[in-house]
């Protein structure tokens, strides 16, 4: 990998100019964290969820590290591989009623979501990519669906096909870390009802989750989709191009002034 953080940042700064800081995630299997990093139960004197984590170091900056008691979210402590051990609880009467007329419809919503192996992440690093001093092991990159669209074409732009990625409308950190992490596959996230809930995501945002491994070909297909001009962001309207029709009643002025 010959790309760095900050020059990533500085090319998905240039060629989508996202609002929010795109976030760089390191799923550890040790209980430590980078230096000057801040645990949620000791800065802000309680645990949180990964997702508002999240938005706290997309929207403010922070540096940011999760160890197991600073996560607020029960059901990340099976999807992010956090427990030791299968709960005894049954995960699907946990969501029913909430998500599912039956038990067997959460079920087999529940059995499509990704989960890291259980006892394999003991922390959880988040910091803003241009400012993230270690590697990290996912990207996520927020925007309008118009910046998502950009870097789909952009992950397909070197070996073509599609991007694959499953919604349920819930459990976003499945989709944003787990599915990334272990397929080492770019996601397109749908962010769920608990991410908009508690983390603020707003009805207008879609996020991108990048392996990265992957980073350098999605920056460089990033770039030559750009150069190659079908498609940039901001989008590029044809309206804007096109000659303006106005109503009849304005032919008089229009010939005063000579225009044709």
């Amino acid at each position: 990998m010959t790309i760095n953080p900050k020059a990533a940042a500085a090319a998905i700064e240039e060629y989508l100019r996202p609002a929010t800081f795109p976030v760089a995630v390191k799923l550890s299997g040790e209980e430590d964290m980078p230096e000057k990093a801040r645990r949620p139960r000791t800065s802000l004197g309680h645990p949180i969820n990964i997702c508002q984590g999240i938005s706290i170091t997309r929207h403010m900056g922070w540096t940011l590290a999760f160890l197991k008691e600073d996560h607020a979210c029960a059901p990340s402590f099976v999807i992010l591989g956090l427990a030791a051990e299968p709960p005894e609880l049954n995960l699907s009467g946990v969501v029913q009623p909430l998500f599912g007329e039956t038990a067997e419809a959460c079920t087999l919503t529940n059995d499509t979501i990704t989960r890291l192996p259980l006892g394999k992440v003991k922390s959880i690093w988040l910091a803003p990519l241009a400012r993230t001093g270690f590697e990290p092991d996912v990207i996520i990159v927020y925007g309008s669906p118009a910046q998502v669209a950009r870097l789909i074409h952009s992950a397909l732009y070197r070996k073509g096909g599609a991007i694959t990625s499953t919604f349920i409308g819930r459990n976003s950190c499945a989709c944003e870390l787990a599915a990334p992490f272990l397929e080492q596959k770019c996601q397109v996230v749908v962010p769920g009802s608990g991410e908009r809930i508690f983390a603020h995501t707003q009805d207008h945002e879609m996020c991108f989750a990048i392996p990265w491994s992957l980073m350098e070909e999605v920056l460089t297909g990033l770039e030559a989709t750009h150069k190659a001009g079908a498609m940039r962001f901001p989008t590029p309207f044809l309206g804007m191009r096109c000659r303006p029709s106005f109503p009849q009643s304005y032919r008089p002025l229009e010939e005063a002034f000579g225009i044709k």
